[in-house]
């Protein structure tokens, strides 16, 4: 695997901020993120986990990262580091996110990438609804990871606790809080102060509550504190959704199927050695993927294991790793982002499980 080089200034130890960012983004821009690197790079190289040559073309897919080179992504770490993605004749270039990364769905669109990692389905889902034409083709995640954080003793339990609050949040998901009010049938009425990483906002009562990552924001919370934050899920609230999914246009679905199926089959691979063992991914995070970012062993491990939590699901179960269920999505994601006045588009339009499905097959 290849990584874009980039000259962001790297920060030490940051924690996780990954809100879809509305601002649009020009390929150029995006390539302004902070640099991931490996010392293996078996999959630009053509070799297996046993250093083997393929002796076969392979097909570059470059992909839109949606935040830093951390554990989060461990199962794409393994895949390449193995050799998985070259076993699957493709050859994966990274380009890393970042907190200013902006709308993954911009660069993707304007050809700055093959496949993207979106934050959520949702911004899929609302793009194709907007004229975009946009395919959903696997997630990491099976939940919303989106929430709010506040201390114990000024909790933010509700809706209804937000209005008139001082919200931290990273720039860009303004209209995210906007259609959370919207569900609740409340007109927006907060302030908004925006966010870098970590929760330092909400510990040093700079604001009332602060829109985090459920997983990073949370650890963070506890190690600085020692105590656990009142948190209120976004799935708490009605939006239900599916986390860091892998998306491309359906003109390039069309034209490099069997690509995309090999990148999906060898992140599954990637993905049983993560479960089996859940260090491996914070290791190559810290030190080959993510060697720049200042990331904490420890910590990555910590992370790692509670985004471990959300990978699977019933839908993973019947159809393996990565299954967006279409079902669930048509009678819960639609209809929670209906009801936060969301622009939608049926399921079919958005989301394809075929290549998975066939994967399942053995096809």
């Amino acid at each position: 695997m290849s990584i874009v080089p980039t000259d962001l200034p790297l920060r030490s130890a940051p924690s996780r901020r990954r809100f879809l960012q509305v601002s649009g983004l020009t390929a150029a821009t995006a390539m302004l993120a902070v640099a991931c690197s490996s010392d293996d790079d078996t999959a630009s190289t053509g070799t297996g986990s046993d250093g083997s040559s393929s002796g076969e073309k392979l097909t570059d897919i470059t992909v839109q990262m949606s935040w830093l080179c951390d554990a989060e992504f461990s199962p794409v770490y393994i895949a390449d580091k193995n050799g998985y993605f070259a076993d699957e004749g493709v050859k994966v270039e990274l380009i890393p996110g970042g907190p200013d990364i902006g709308a993954i769905e911009s660069i993707v669109g304007a050809g700055g990438a093959d496949i993207g990692v979106a934050t959520d389905i949702f911004s899929i889902i609302a793009a194709n609804a907007d004229g975009s034409d946009f395919v959903a083709v696997g997630s990491l995640y099976q939940s919303n990871l989106n929430g709010f954080i506040s201390p114990k003793d000024a909790p933010i339990e509700t809706v209804a606790d937000l209005a008139g609050k001082k919200i931290g949040g990273a720039q860009g998901v303004q209209p995210k809080l906007d259609a959370i009010f919207a569900l609740n049938d409340m007109e927006p009425d907060y302030t908004f102060v925006p966010a870098g990483f970590g929760p330092d906002l909400v510990i040093n009562g700079d604001v009332d509550t602060q829109a985090v990552f459920i997983t990073d924001e949370v650890i963070a919370y506890r190690e600085e504190t020692g105590e656990e934050p009142v948190m209120l899920t976004w799935e708490d609230i009605g939006l239900p959704s599916f986390t860091l999914v892998f998306f491309c246009t359906k003109d390039y679905l069309e034209n490099n199927r069997d690509a995309v199926k090999g990148f999906l089959a060898a992140i599954q691979k990637g993905q049983v050695e993560n479960e089996a063992d859940p260090e491996l991914g914070a290791k190559l995070a810290v030190e080959d993927y993510g060697k720049d970012a200042g990331l904490d062993i420890e910590n990555e491990k910590k992370k790692n294991a509670e985004y471990l939590k959300y990978a699977d699901s019933d839908a993973t179960e019947a159809n393996g790793y990565l299954y967006i269920d279409p079902a669930y999505v048509t009678s819960d994601v639609i209809p929670g982002m209906e009801a936060a006045k969301f622009a939608v588009v049926p399921v079919d339009e958005a989301v394809d499980m075929s290549l998975l499905e066939e994967i399942k097959a053995g096809k």
